[in-house]
């Protein structure tokens, strides 16, 4: 007996071309866990978009929890954004409209199947929006910016739903980064010897993770920036020249994405959730770029298509930048934090009109 056990187990170890992959796979697997983990990360991550992403499972329970004790008057309104709706005032609204419950779901350029993803797992809780805020900016519907959620968040049942929506490289990436966790937290040796010789830019990175978090908390999910970063005209002019030669002049319309964006939409009619297509102020000098850019009549297409669904509306910031006396950007698409009070109250103010 013990004869013919060793005659099928020593051949196996016998055979280079059996066990030397096997043993490269287990020293590849290992040293990929060990290069992603809480110990090594603090080293080697460059950016903190995966924290924004992460913490939306406790923003949900957060909000399941309010849910249950909530009054029957109250209406809950989510945002379902990139980081131009991260800034939105939660003080303002609580000011203006006591009853509603205010979550944001938004996240660094989160794409329509982004959210999407969100939308179902709120009504699968047993969420029902009342009022839902989705983005409308054409970043948001390109391939690239399915770069973050597809390595952080999207789960395998979701992508089984979807199976012939999302593409062949779609899959690639979600595969891998479930396997190989590097794919997810590439290691960045250069940071890590950086850190490795100042220890204090190690702890910024770490105080800047628990901010996020705090902020996220206190804020359901929002992290406003009350900073009037006040950029130049002529850096913002600048700038907004590098960003369209850079991505607009090029932008190309994601058959999956747009797919998304009226599976939302038609998720939420079939659940009676009013959709406010929210489209963020631009400097003016981007503004003009964007709308002579070779896409923008396909993209003004699919904004009349999203209108014909009765429980769409549009709300393009643009359209009431003389409302919007606080005009400081950051960047020439992102508007200052400290400038926000303003969109949300024309925001709320048009909320049931």
């Amino acid at each position: 007996m013990n004869q013919k056990k060793q005659t099928t187990v020593i051949p196996f170890f016998r055979k280079t071309l059996l066990w030397v992959p096997l043993a490269f796979f287990i020293f590849a697997f290992s040293l990929d866990r060990l290069l992603s983990s809480e110990w090594i990360r603090p080293y080697t991550e460059a950016g903190a978009e995966y924290y924004f992403y992460e913490m939306k499972d406790k923003v949900l329970a957060a909000l399941i929890k309010q849910k249950e004790t909530a009054k029957p008057e109250e209406k809950v309104l989510i945002f379902f954004g990139t980081s131009h709706m991260g800034e939105f005032s939660l003080e303002t609204i609580r000011k203006k409209r006591k009853d509603l419950i205010v979550y944001n779901f938004s996240a660094p350029s989160a794409p329509f199947s982004y959210h999407n993803y969100n939308l179902e797992k709120l009504i699968s809780a047993g969420i029902k929006p009342e009022y839902a805020i989705l983005e409308f900016y054409p970043d948001s519907m390109t391939d690239f910016c399915n770069r973050y959620p597809l390595r952080y968040s999207y789960d395998l049942p979701y992508f089984l739903r979807h199976a012939s929506e999302f593409s062949t490289n779609d899959w690639d990436t979600f595969l891998r980064s479930r396997v190989f966790r590097t794919t997810v937290f590439p290691p960045r040796f250069k940071e890590a010897m950086q850190r490795i010789k100042d220890p204090s830019s190690k702890e910024m990175m770490l105080a800047i993770r628990n901010v996020l978090k705090n902020e996220s908390d206190k804020f359901n999910g929002g992290i406003p920036n009350v900073l009037l970063a006040n950029t130049p005209p002529e850096k913002l002019e600048e700038e907004s020249a590098k960003y369209y030669n850079d991505v607009y002049r090029y932008i190309k319309i994601s058959s999956v994405q747009k797919r998304f964006l009226f599976q939302f939409l038609k998720t939420a009619e079939k659940n009676g959730i009013k959709v406010i297509l929210w489209s963020p102020l631009l400097y003016t000098g981007l503004e003009s770029r964007v709308k002579s850019a070779e896409f923008y009549p396909v993209w003004e297409k699919i904004r009349k298509e999203t209108l014909e669904f009765k429980n769409v509306y549009s709300l393009d910031m643009n359209d009431f930048r003389a409302e919007v006396k606080c005009q400081k950007y950051i960047d020439p698409h992102h508007l200052s934090g400290g400038c926000y009070p303003e969109p949300t109250e024309i925001l709320i103010d048009r909320l049931d009109l």
